[in-house]
This record gives C-alpha cells, structure tokens and sequence, in this order.
C-alpha cells in the first residue's frame, strides 16, 4: 500500500523531497494495521477506494499530529468498509 500512496500523498502535500518519506512512510503504514488490527479490515491497494482512503487519512494525520479527533467524513468511510467487511463474512456463513 505505501508503494501506491506515497507519491500520491507527497503530491498532496506538495512535498517532493525525499526527506519526509519515512514519516510519511510511518503513517501510511499506522493507517493500514490500525484497519487491520482493530477493525479487521485488510485493504487492497488494487482498489482506489482502499487507496484513497488511506490517503485522505494520511494527509490529515499528517497535518495535524497533536489533533487526536479524526474527521467525520474518514469515520463515515472507516464504518462504511467496516460494514462491508461485515456483509461479506455473512455472505460466506455456511448455514447449514
């Protein structure tokens, strides 16, 4: 997922020096095992959703480090693929 945020993110930050890439790095990172280790959602960098979501993510955490209160339109988004996530484990339920 890094390998498909990071220009996009440097980008958005109108960073274009490499200097910054391991904090960016860091973040992006943080941002893909906190879906995976507390929600359970592993994203696919093969889907622009997925990989606009951890852009959006990572440029706000990026620009407002002391600032713990995510933004609701990303909470909206977390609980969206949170819920999906949770639809398709209904769909693969072996009932009988």
């Amino acid at each position: 997922m890094e390998n498909e945020v990071l220009p996009l993110l440097k980008a958005r930050l109108g960073i274009s020096v490499q200097s910054r890439d391991a904090v960016l790095n860091i973040i992006i990172g943080g941002i893909v095992a906190e879906c995976k280790d507390t929600y359970g959602i592993v994203l696919d960098a093969g889907k622009p959703n997925h990989i606009l979501f951890v852009l959006d993510w990572a440029a706000w955490k990026y620009s407002h480090p002391e600032d713990g209160v995510t933004p609701r339109s990303i909470q909206f988004r977390l609980k969206n693929l949170v819920i999906q996530k949770a639809g398709r484990a209904d769909e693969t339920d072996d009932v009988g």
